[in-house]
């Protein structure tokens, strides 16, 4: 199951080429994760305020297939690529229209806030991060 976020692209968000400023599209994808985390009921100030579970990237990997312009509507569909015992891989597929402009999947661990040691994924997440 796929979750989607809509952008129309701004002024401020393209480079001298006139095109989107490429790392422009890892902020998309970190607003269109923290909107499905909190459509699934683990907004990240509870994730990581109260819950106490950091959640930092250890890879991303990205494919620009097709120049997105000032002006141009997006669809950014994300979702969760592979659930390990301590890590969810996101993948996120950006289009204008039918066309694929952009790919990327970026994996998360979950460690403890506190200690920043490695923990597994909470059931109650995980189970959630299945369903998405």
């Amino acid at each position: 199951m796929a979750y989607k976020m809509s952008w129309k692209i701004s002024f401020g968000e393209i480079d001298y080429a006139s095109i989107v400023y490429y790392p422009n599209f890892f902020d998309y994808f970190q607003r269109t994760e923290e909107a499905f985390m909190e459509h699934i009921g683990f907004p990240y100030p509870y994730l990581i305020g109260e819950m106490g579970i950091a959640f930092p990237i250890v890879h991303v990997e990205s494919d620009f297939k097709r120049a997105v312009r000032y002006g141009d509507a997006i669809d950014i569909n994300l979702q969760v690529a592979r659930l390990g015992t301590h890590s969810v891989t996101f993948g996120f597929r950006v289009f204008r229209g039918r066309d694929l402009c952009a790919e990327a999947q970026i994996t998360h661990v979950t460690v403890d806030k506190a200690s920043f040691k490695t923990v597994e994924l909470p059931p109650d997440l995980r189970a959630h991060l299945e369903r998405g």
